[in-house]
């Protein structure tokens, strides 16, 4: 086989392929042997036609097109290898046939243009110093706003002859117009006020009271009214208003599974600090690709363009300029991030354990709330192990690069990011403690194949010892 490489752009080569009659035969005569167990010729025995029969029986043509997908993809995926430090795909290839062999021992030759993973380089990031936006944080009204929230889960509906206002609890009667034609007529048991998605409802119901009715006009902005002019006629059969429960040890024994306030309000803490966390370091991982995109990334316009068209046609008509340019504009930038990260695995020469991808596999199918085994079945089905594992490279090529860097926030501070990257005395010592008990498990599996040997050697020597005296008794 004989592999030409032609750079059509920064993301796209051509491979020009020639598979010789030689490289041929093994493919062609595979499909004979096929060919064979299906025909009949007189004189022969089914499967011992031989080749040059068959080639006139068929036509060497025929043969060669039955075969034909197997041996461009079998070679292609043999150039890829020969050079896949070259070349990276990163979409399907587009095959044009070049010379079709007429008989055997011809050559045949193809072309495949394919969009590649461009070749960049991403800046220096050992001791750079990455400045991260901090997401502002007020722990104290984010504690409040979750005890609200809790004592809300608790709280009662009181009947009220006051004025109806935001959050309360309506039982009310609704009925929509076009025109003369009544629409629409339901009832509301248990509406909260201001949650209505009807332009004006809320504003009319607010300072009107039990059995009162009322009338507005409306204009939908979506469905099949909108833009038209609707009246709808409203009346309320009753009105609640929420009660509370009292903050103090009472309520967070019925609300928590802890005797106090203190205590509920030190878990709060706790759960609002980890998010704080996790806040931060996603905007410290935004601001590490940032970093690393700053470099100029060629994208393959072709193929952006393609996908943005498959996401846009999904939405239709009513599709926007502005959503298709964040369509647009999503696309490209994951593009970016995909290419930035296979480059960094690369420079970093990040390689995959058994524990990462068993780890990684793992943690996805938590997520998906999917059965470790079943999900492995059902990546390995869809065709997606090697996009996959891919991903798991990203992720650990990604804690590896961070790990190198230096994260501050606006005011030059440092930023601790152990609890996302991991700390590194802590993995020594687990590594340690892990190559300890690997060492003690085999020194221990040696003990006992010794033993054991020890053991089948001293029965040898025992029962020569007995027929040696067995001999001597005779």
């Amino acid at each position: 086989m004989k592999v030409t490489i032609n750079r059509l752009d920064p993301t796209k080569v051509q491979l020009d392929i020639t598979a010789s009659g030689e490289d041929l035969a093994p493919f062609i005569n595979k499909e004979r042997d096929v060919i064979a167990h299906r025909i009949s010729i007189p004189g022969f025995r089914k499967g011992h036609v031989p080749a040059k029969l068959i080639d006139a029986k068929v036509g060497y043509g025929y043969i060669l097109d039955r075969a034909l997908d197997g041996i461009v993809k079998n070679f292609y995926q043999k150039a890829l290898q020969e050079n896949k430090d070259e070349v990276r795909p990163i979409d399907a290839p587009q095959i044009s046939i070049k010379n079709l062999p007429a008989k055997p021992g011809e050559d045949l030759s193809f072309e495949a243009q394919i969009v590649v993973r461009p070749d960049i380089s991403l800046p220096k990031i050992e001791g750079e110093e990455i400045k991260v936006e901090v997401p502002k944080v007020d722990e104290e009204k984010e504690l409040d706003e979750a005890l609200t929230k809790l004592r809300h889960n608790y709280s009662t509906l009181v009947e009220t002859s006051a004025l109806i206002k935001t959050d309360n609890y309506l039982d009310m009667d609704l009925k929509i117009f076009d025109g003369d034609k009544e629409i629409e007529s339901k009832r509301e048991p248990s509406y909260r006020v201001g949650s209505s998605e009807i332009p004006g409802l809320d504003k009319t119901l607010r300072g009107m009271r039990k059995g009162e009715e009322a009338t507005f006009t409306f204009t939908p902005k979506s469905g099949e009214n909108k833009g038209k002019e609707l009246r709808a006629e409203v009346k309320v059969n009753d009105v609640k208003r929420e009660e509370l429960p009292k903050l103090d040890d009472e309520f967070a024994k019925e609300a928590s599974e802890f005797d106090t306030l203190s205590e509920l309000k030190e878990a709060i803490e706790k759960q609002i600090s980890a998010r704080r966390n996790a806040q931060v370091a996603n905007a410290a991982r935004d601001a590490f690709m940032n970093y690393l995109e700053e470099v100029e990334i060629p994208l393959p316009e072709d193929m952006i363009k393609s996908l943005a068209d498959e996401q846009i046609a999904k939405l239709g008509k009513d599709a926007t300029k502005s959503q298709k340019a964040e369509i647009t504009s999503e696309i490209e930038k994951a593009m970016e991030e995909q290419i930035a990260l296979d480059q960094l695995s690369d420079d970093l020469k990040t390689e995959l354990t058994e524990g990462d991808i068993t780890r990684f596999l793992g943690i996805t199918a938590q997520q998906f709330n999917i059965p470790l085994p079943d999900f492995i079945n059902m990546v390995i089905k869809n065709g997606q192990f090697e996009e996959t594992i891919s991903t798991a490279r990203h992720q650990k090529a990604l804690v590896e690069g961070m790990k190198k860097a230096d994260f501050v926030d606006e005011n030059g501070e440092k930023l601790d990011l152990s609890s996302f990257l991991g700390d590194e005395e802590e993995e020594k010592k687990e590594k340690q403690a892990t190559d300890e008990a690997r060492s003690m498990a085999a020194a221990s599996l040696a003990a006992k194949k010794t033993d054991e040997a020890g053991k089948q050697s001293s029965s040898g020597h025992v029962s020569k010892s007995k027929k040696s005296s067995a001999k001597s008794d005779k």
